[in-house]
């Protein structure tokens, strides 16, 4: 019997904290928004668009989308710090492999990657990141977009 209520209590906190991961789909964006119960707005850009989702807690997450419909990138701020393995889905292994923390009042965890690229700094209630997959990024767009 615990077996069961364990893989259902999984599954309920997954969803209730699950985001599109990088490398996504797009419609994946929309589930987020709808698990969450957040609010959710697209800002179209030039050559990509970006999906901003408002939770709650005051916390932002930016999903920065191709036309091609995927997730070359993503973004959160605000005082509480997303699950990061939902949000880099199967990049978390190699973020997690990577990671060099950085000493400091404000602490970081830093990964540049060939491809791969994460930035999160943060402390209580103050925590902000980016993400993205050089391999991903839309013919003319720049890194510096996932902010």
């Amino acid at each position: 019997m615990k077996k069961p209520l364990i893989a259902l209590t999984a599954l309920f906190v997954s969803a209730l904290t699950g985001f599109a991961a990088l490398g996504g789909s797009e419609q994946s964006v929309i589930s987020d928004q709808v698990r969450l119960k957040a609010s959710r707005r697209v800002v179209p850009e030039h050559g990509y668009r970006v999906h901003e989702i408002s939770r709650d807690d005051g916390t932002l997450i930016k999903e920065y989308v191709s036309f091609d419909g995927k997730v070359f990138g993503v973004s959160w701020k605000g005082p509480t710090l997303p699950d990061l393995s939902q949000l880099l889905g199967s990049s978390f292994a190699e973020f997690q492999n990577s990671v060099h923390p950085k000493a400091g009042r404000r602490k970081a965890a830093v990964v540049h990657n060939r491809d791969l690229v994460v930035e999160s700094t943060g402390h209580t209630r103050a925590f902000q990141g980016r993400a993205y997959l050089n391999s991903m990024l839309p013919d003319g767009v720049s890194q510096e977009v996932v902010q």
